[in-house]
């Protein structure tokens, strides 16, 4: 469901993001990427890496990411109207928002602390505009 709603949230402010351009990337395989873009139209870029290696090299964790917090997100999630589907990929690796610069170097990033974690968009946009 977090995925979903992550999705969602930024699709709808990829205009306020310009000039970066977004991209997702999840760590299912390749049919389950396209189904996740087909199913919740996801026009942005989405690639897949099963195996985790940005995930690793951005020092996004995979651990057990569910707790209070998590709960609490959940709730905001369904009021949102997003529902949790059948996992596909790795259940426990987080995710993150990376910010990079035209040469590749990471200029801001955000590394979720649990499922369902929110991005500061103000410090995103920030940080876009410092591009």
């Amino acid at each position: 469901m977090f995925c979903r709603e992550r999705a969602a949230r930024f699709q709808d402010i990829r205009g306020e993001l310009e000039p970066a351009s977004l991209h997702f990337i999840g760590n299912g395989l390749l049919g389950m990427a396209q189904d996740f873009a087909e199913q919740f139209s996801v026009t942005a870029p989405l690639y897949t890496d099963p195996k985790r290696s940005s995930y690793a090299a951005l020092g996004l964790e995979r651990r057990f990411g569910l707790g209070v917090k998590s709960l609490a997100r959940g709730a905001r999630a369904r009021s949102g109207g997003f529902k949790q589907g059948r996992t596909k990929g790795d259940p426990w690796q987080q995710g993150g928002v990376v910010l990079f610069d035209a040469t590749g170097d990471v200029r801001w990033k955000s590394v979720d602390d649990g499922a369902g974690e929110q991005v500061d968009l103000g410090a995103l946009k920030a940080a876009v505009a410092s591009l």
